[in-house]
């Protein structure tokens, strides 16, 4: 009975235009500020999927450190304990050193990473190779290294064909010494392969896991051991079976969003944060719900007479101006989502809105994903503003029975 009293209130004809007018304009009010918050949302989703995705070839399911200094001794029992968990794909070994590498008169500091045959298996991280081929055989005379483009545009070499390059580690419990030769291990290497990622590219080189072992005076000591989960297990449940094995050898695990928890915490912080100042338009479009209904109250002065006389309750006459107010505000609200709809497919399926010009963004157009959830979010944030906007003629309402039944 409510919800036919609250369409009726809305749908019938008005005594004059200007409560129509103003009705509609809450309408179009809501229908616009969720549809902004809407397109928003998801063009923030897109851009979280984007980064996700982007990392995803360097940073793995799972990662297992030490939880204090940098390299660890690994096992044979551990290992074997690992691989034997269900969930886990494949496992692989890695070493990481900062280095100097030098060319002619150029230098740079970067991260070394030794990784074992199966790292490519794991990460997926060959597919960002630029030029040339990676061939990390320990039995080579002069190891390979595979190199990000930042570093080589760094160093100021070529970005095709190989090249050697110096690199330089520092020894492991050496005294103080003006002899180079006594303070750092030196290797030369040939760089056959250059890879782009961003912010990788400037930090990072590959070669082979003995081979920094070696260089570094780690042998047997590894940074690492990432591994990739299979798709239909739980990464939380893997996680769990990883930490029983390694909790008693001072070893923890890290998944893929606690490696990289700054850059999530930013994307999320962001994201509330536009949330929060787009319902900000909403609570300013709510305003006209208030003056609408203000205005409904005044005109059906009779119509709360008559229902005061049959008997209705204060409390019912409340509330059928609160359900007329969200009424209002859901014809908007889904107005405004079915344009929020439309906008994000002719985007993610023609990408209209450019991000600048052609090659300066890693993607032309702005990424959008739509999601289930923004769309129940939205709706539930306009019921809420609705409610509280609809409250207060409501209640004028309820005490315009009492004033009518002393008359």
């Amino acid at each position: 009975m409510i919800t036919q009293f609250a369409w009726r209130y809305f749908k019938g004809k008005k005594s004059t235009q200007a409560v129509q007018i103003i009705s509609w304009v809450s309408v179009i009010a809501m229908a616009v500020g969720t549809a902004a918050l809407i397109i928003v949302l998801s063009v923030f989703n897109g851009f979280e999927h984007f980064v996700k995705n982007l990392y995803t070839d360097f940073y793995p399911d799972m990662k297992i450190t030490a939880i204090q200094g940098k390299h660890f001794t690994l096992t044979d029992s551990v290992w074997n304990q690992l691989k034997a968990v269900k969930g886990i794909e494949i496992m692989s070994k890695t070493i990481e050193e900062k280095v100097l590498l030098t060319s002619e008169e150029n230098q740079s500091v970067v991260t070394l990473k030794g990784v074992d045959e199966n790292y490519d298996s794991v990460t997926h991280f060959m597919n960002n190779i630029q030029y040339g081929k990676v061939t990390f055989n320990q039995d080579e005379d002069i190891p390979s290294m595979l190199l990000g483009i930042g570093i080589s545009n760094k160093l100021g070499v070529s970005e095709e064909g190989h090249f050697p390059i110096n690199c330089y580690v520092f020894k492991k419990n050496v005294s103080i010494s003006f002899d180079p030769t006594q303070i750092y291990n030196t290797q030369l290497f040939m760089v056959n392969a250059l890879f782009t990622m961003p912010d990788i590219e400037n930090d990072y080189a590959f070669t082979s896991l003995h081979t920094l072992q070696a260089l570094s005076e780690n042998d047997n000591k590894i940074s690492s051991i990432e591994m990739s989960v299979l798709k239909e297990a739980s990464i939380n449940d893997v996680q769990q079976k990883i930490n029983n094995i390694i909790a008693p050898y001072a070893l923890k695990s890290a998944n893929r969003y606690e490696q990289n928890k700054t850059l999530y915490f930013i994307l999320k912080s962001e994201r509330w944060a536009v949330y929060a100042i787009l319902t900000m338009m909403l609570l300013i479009a709510s305003f006209n719900i208030i003056g609408s209904l203000s205005m409904l109250v005044i005109e059906k002065e009779k119509d709360i007479a008559i229902l005061n006389t049959m008997g209705m309750p204060q409390n019912m006459i409340k509330k059928i101006f609160i359900a007329t107010g969200i009424l209002i505000s859901l014809i908007g609200a889904c107005i405004g989502s079915v344009v929020a709809w439309i906008v994000c497919w002719i985007q993610i399926q023609f990408g209209i809105v450019k991000m600048g010009e052609s090659g300066s963004f890693l993607v032309d157009a702005y990424p959008v994903r739509l999601s289930v959830f923004d769309f129940i979010l939205v709706m539930a944030t306009v019921i809420m503003i609705a409610f509280i906007a609809s409250w207060i003629p409501a209640v004028k309402a309820s005490k315009k029975a009492i004033e009518l039944r002393l008359r």
